[in-house]
This record gives structure tokens, C-alpha cells and sequence, in this order.
């Protein structure tokens, strides 16, 4: 038999190549094949961008070629010519008619009937900048003339924003200077006396009401004042009247069981009914608390009632012994004092809905009205005798039989209203039992102000209600004639 023989394979020069190479890579290490790698990567790095301070110089060449071709462009470049963003055609097209009327007498040129509407507009643009030349700030940065040191100072505060409203200095005592205005109501004076004025908490918008049925609120500006809006309320005479805390409504009162208020947004009255549970005759006075959180009416026997200003609610009622006669609020809202025929004066607190303090107002056998300075710092308690009493707050709290820091004595009948003005150095005290029977207190001083109100003026006759505006720029003063007159305080700001 014969035997095959078996397949040997001979290398080839290629297949010898391929091994010597498989046995040089084995007897290379690791770390000197990643070192090469490195090493071959940094060559051609530098190769292509270079080493590294050319890389940076580089840079530098670009950038500044690249700026100095911007200015050389920018310096070839003429100055882009202002354009008007719209033109009216009506301005070019068409011609005016002159005539023999005075307001062409600028205008005209020789016998002149007829001129285009350009010419017109040309002439009157002449004109007018020979009488009034542009402000510095108005013109264009190539128009400005090189100005003084002050109106410098005057266009750097024009192209600025911020608050550039100060504090006044102190009100000197002695006298005060007012002057009056046209009445805040003279559009729509009322037919009847006023029961409430009262200035918008944000707005320079003031509201009138009375027995004649009728809201009316007027825009204030010390000349025309133009009404806004009037709201007839039928049946419904209107006995007290305030604005919600934020301004949206007006809450009104009466001598009913129901109450009634007018929404501004909406544009509309909305009628309250009577409160289950409160058996009171009459909603006809009542208070807004400043935080927004309560209407509290006044009723009888020393109840005070707890509404919620946002649903009309009740929420709880307060009691005083006797008849309460006014309330007034701190300015967070979270105290209120009370006064009463009496002559005891109650502080409550809101957040406990509890008296935390009671004290006896010297010397007074009614109580009739009261208010807190919005500093916090005075309480004025006013009497059927005509005396008002004004309290350091610090001091009434550690006793029940303060002592007054002040007495004041100028009324003779019982007053009625008090009011502190917003920075607290004005103390309003009225009475609508007498004619002219306002006063004005400097509290700093405890001095009434001589010269208000004046002798010869015959206007102000009887005062029925009163109030300060947000900023105490305007003092008004409503009267039983239905007149809300209207004072400009100068040492305060525009509202």
C-alpha cells in the first residue's frame, strides 16, 4: 500500500515578516508604545499650529488685524443720516387755505392764499423753535451744544431711573400755607350735605357722598378736577362711604340692615343683605382696616362688628360698655381703639380679637371721636365739650388715668371728626355743630395754626367730613351744602 504523505507547509518570506514582527511587539513594553504615540501626536501639532508661544502670538496677529479692520471700515463709512420711522402722506399731499385769521400771521409770506402742506408744516416747525428751542436733552449726541456744569446734572438725572423723592423738611408752626382750589365736586356739586370725602389710598382720585343718593368720584389736579364717574344708589342715602384698602371698591352704608358697595373693576353695585345674626337696625358707620383685613361696624350698645373685606362676612363682634362713637386702627392694622360715651377708650387687639388695655379720657364726660398719629407715636381723643386730648401711645398703656400731653381748646362744640395727616406733624379737628369749626394742629409744637380757616371766606360754612391726601399735598373739607372744597398744602408734594 502506499502511504500519503503528509502536507508540509513551507514560510514564506511574507508569512516571516508577519512573525518577527508579532515578537517585536510582544518584546516592546506598554508604556514606551503610549510614549511614542505621545511624542508622534506633539510633532504634528507643532507641524500644523505650531509651538505654543507662536499659537498665542497667532491669536494676537488675528485679533488685531481683524480690529484694525474694523476701525479703518467704520472710518470709510459715512455717518448713517437719521430717518423717520413713518411719514404721513397727508403731511406732503394737498395745500392749506390762509386766511386773514390771526393764528396765519406767522406764517404768511407777502399776499400769500394758498400753501402746500409741507410749506406749512415747515414754517410752523420754524416758528415754533424760534419761540422754544429744543432741550439739550432731546437732541441728537452730534446736535448737543457743550453745556453748563448744571445741565449736566440735569441730563445725567434724565437718563437715569430711581426714586429721587426726599423728605421735606419739618412744617414751621404758626402759620400754614394754604391755598384753595376749585372745589373738588364743582363738575357735580352735591344737592345735599356731604357725609363722606375721602381720597383714593393710590390713586389722585377723591370720592364724594351723601343724602342725595349719589357716589361721585372726580380726578383731582387743582384746576378743573373732572368727574370720573357718578353711581346713583336709589333709596339709598349714603351715610359713610370709604374705599377698600387696595382701591377696587367703595363700601357704602346707610340707615338699613343691608349695606351696599362699588365694585370699580366691574363697574357695578353689589348689595350686601342683612347679616344673620346681628340684630342691628342700621349699617350707617363703619371703618376699613389699612391691612385690608376687616370692616368693622359701629352698633349699638358697644358692638362693634368684624366683617371680612373680602367675602363681607361676619366674623366675630366686639363689646364696649356704653356707646361706642368712633374706632381708629394702627397702621398695620393690628390694634384698634375704641371710644365711647362713657369717656373710656379700649385697645384691642385684632389678631386675639380681645381688650388688652383700657384707660379713662381725662376730663371727658362724652366721647365723640378719636385718632391715631401713623407714626404711632399720638392718640387725640375728641369730646362733646369740644377738648381734645392728645396721648403719648408709650404712656397709656402703663396706666389706667393718663395724663395728656396736650389739650387742645379751640373748639367749642363737640368735635366730630379728628384726623392726622400722613407724616404725622398735622392733627385736622372739625365740628358740624358750628359754622367754620375747623382747626389745624401743629403737633410737634401742640400749637393750632393761626390763620386756618379764614375769616372773610364764606364757603366753608358748616363742616360735615374731611380727609388728607396720600401724600397731604390736598386738605378737603366736605360741607352741608353739598361743596367739597378743595386747599392746596404747599409744604407738601403734588398729592
Amino acid at each position: 500500500m502506499l502511504r500519503r504523505k503528509r502536507n508540509t507547509v513551507v514560510n514564506s518570506p511574507t508569512t516571516q515578516v508577519k512573525e518577527s514582527l508579532k515578537d517585536k511587539k510582544a518584546n516592546v513594553p506598554l508604556g514606551s508604545k503610549r510614549k511614542s504615540k505621545k511624542a508622534e501626536e506633539e510633532r504634528l501639532e507643532k507641524l500644523v499650529l505650531g509651538g505654543d508661544g507662536d499659537v498665542l502670538q497667532t491669536l494676537e496677529e488675528v485679533s488685531k488685524k481683524v480690529e484694525d479692520e474694523s476701525h479703518s471700515k467704520k472710518k470709510r463709512l459715512p455717518p448713517k443720516k437719521k430717518v423717520p420711522v413713518w411719514n404721513d402722506d397727508d403731511d406732503v399731499r394737498g395745500s392749506v387755505q390762509i386766511t386773514k385769521e390771526r393764528r396765519y400771521d406767522l406764517i404768511r409770506r407777502g399776499g400769500e392764499s394758498k400753501i402746500k402742506t409741507d410749506q406749512y408744516t415747515s414754517r410752523l416747525k420754524t416758528e415754533f423753535e424760534k419761540v422754544s428751542a429744543a432741550p439739550n436733552w432731546a437732541k441728537l449726541p452730534s446736535e448737543k451744544v457743550q453745556s453748563s456744569d448744571d445741565d449736566s446734572d440735569v441730563d445725567d438725572l434724565l437718563q437715569k431711573t430711581g426714586n429721587y423723592l426726599v423728605t421735606s423738611s419739618s412744617l414751621p408752626k404758626g402759620l400754614i400755607d394754604l391755598k384753595q382750589c376749585t372745589d373738588a365736586n364743582k363738575e357735580q356739586p352735591s344737592e345735599s350735605k356731604l357725609k363722606s370725602v375721602e381720597f383714593h389710598p393710590t390713586a389722585q382720585v377723591i370720592l364724594t357722598a351723601g343724602m342725595n343718593y349719589t357716589l361721585s368720584l372726580f380726578q383731582v389736579d387743582g384746576k378743573l378736577n373732572p368727574k370720573i364717574q357718578s353711581v346713583f344708589l336709589d333709596g339709598f342715602p349714603i351715610h359713610c362711604a370709604h374705599f377698600s384698602s387696595d382701591g377696587l371698591e367703595v363700601i357704602m352704608g346707610s340707615r338699613f340692615k343691608n349695606f351696599q358697595y362699588y365694585d370699580m373693576m366691574a363697574g357695578k353695585i353689589v348689595n350686601v343683605p342683612k347679616i344673620k345674626g346681628l340684630e342691628e337696625k342700621m349699617m350707617k358707620k363703619f371703618k376699613v382696616s389699612p391691612d385690608g383685613r376687616f370692616i368693622v361696624f359701629l352698633g349699638k350698645n358697644g358692638g362693634m362688628h368684624l366683617l371680612s373685606a373680602k367675602s363681607k362676612e361676619w366674623i366675630h363682634t366686639l363689646s364696649m360698655n356704653g356707646e361706642v362713637k368712633d374706632i381708629a386702627f394702627s397702621k398695620d392694622g393690628q390694634r384698634m381703639y375704641s371710644h365711647g360715651v362713657e369717656g373710656d377708650v379700649y385697645i384691642w387687639d385684632l389678631d386675639r380679637r380681645d381688650c388688652i388695655h383700657r384707660f379713662y379720657d381725662e376730663g371727658c364726660t362724652k366721647g365723640t371721636s378719636i385718632a391715631l398719629s401713623p407714626n404711632g407715636q399720638y392718640l387725640a381723643c375728641g369730646s362733646y365739650s369740644g377738648v381734645v386730648n392728645i396721648y403719648d401711645t408709650q404712656t397709656i398703656l402703663s396706666s389706667r388715668s393718663p395724663t395728656p400731653v396736650k389739650a387742645i381748646m379751640n373748639l367749642t362744640t363737640p368735635c366730630t371728626h379728628a384726623l392726622f395727616n400722613c407724616s404725622s406733624e398735622i392733627l385736622a379737628i372739625s365740628s358740624f355743630y358750628a359754622e367754620k369749626a375747623v382747626k389745624l394742629v401743629h403737633v410737634p409744637s401742640m400749637t393750632v395754626f393761626s390763620n386756618f380757616p379764614e375769616r372773610k371766606v364764606d364757603s366753608l360754612r358748616i363742616p360735615t367730613c374731611m380727609d388728607f391726601s396720600l401724600n397731604s399735598g390736598y386738605f378737603s373739607i366736605g360741607t352741608h351744602r353739598g361743596s367739597a372744597l378743595l386747599y392746596r398744602v404747599q409744604h407738601y408734594g403734588n398729592y
